[in-house]
């Protein structure tokens, strides 16, 4: 039966994919992003599916919450906190605004709005995904704050897995880099890293989709990816050694 979907971050990149993947499933879409409505797709996003609101502002779950009471929907089975910004260079150049949106964005708004959609979620037993990222696990210099951003929301996944215990499943999906916008929007110089390389977003989100169905609670995409990970985690002293000697 059709499900109802909620996915932040939908207006482009892995998140519009989805809105498009699940939309050709013929489940039930709320989709959540800053653009305006005028700015979108009139076939994929309309004014009783789509909530705009910026995640890195206060109040933004209260906002959508609003919206769903508007269109009275009572329930949803697929949360999909995917909504990601991203800055790229040393934390001495980062602005305090730059810094507050990605915390706010990335761990700030995905709290606020697993705890205010509890009242939706219970009720069908739906699940949240976390996007993350493989960086959560790696040191990366210039993108400092992301990455602490991304391992904060793994810590804020792993302990409602516990918290929540059988009552809500939670997930999350570490993806590598993607070929999307926001490298461009992150200040990535081009001659240091072509992002016309890593795999388009439609594919990600296909393997997403695939994870979900999946119901494994920790899953991270690509072999590669896993390595990488995963060599972080349990080899991170020495990576952060060998990185530190580099930059000297």
């Amino acid at each position: 039966m059709p499900k109802t979907v909620l996915i932040t971050g939908a207006t482009d990149g892995i998140g519009l994919a989805l809105a498009r993947l699940y939309h050709s499933r013929g489940d039930r879409l709320i989709l959540v992003g800053r653009r305006t409505l005028a700015d979108l797709d009139p076939q994929l996003f309309d004014d009783a599916n789509y909530c705009q609101v910026d995640l890195s502002q206060v109040g933004a779950a209260a906002e959508i919450v609003r919206f769903l009471q508007a269109q009275k929907i009572a329930q949803i089975h697929l949360l999909v906190q995917n909504a990601g910004v991203g800055y790229v260079g040393p934390i001495a150049a980062q602005s305090a605004a730059s810094i507050r949106q990605l915390v706010n964005v990335h761990l700030g708004a995905p709290a606020d709005l697993t705890q205010s959609l509890l009242p939706w979620l219970h009720p069908v037993r739906g699940k949240v995904v976390f996007i993350s990222s493989v960086a959560a696990g790696l040191p990366a210099p210039d993108y400092a704050v992301y990455v602490a951003t991304k391992a904060a929301l793994d810590g804020l996944a792993r302990n409602l897995r516990i918290e929540l215990g059988d009552a809500l499943p939670i997930q999350v999906i570490h993806v590598g880099a993607t070929r999307t916008g926001m490298h461009r929007k992150a200040g990535v110089d081009p001659a240091r890293m072509d992002w016309t390389r890593f795999p388009p977003a439609e594919d990600v989100a296909a393997n997403i989709a695939l994870a979900v169905e999946r119901n494994r609670a920790e899953v991270t995409l690509g072999a590669t990816n896993w390595i990488l990970y995963r060599s972080g985690l349990w080899l991170g002293g020495m990576i952060d050694r060998l990185l530190m000697r580099r930059s000297r």
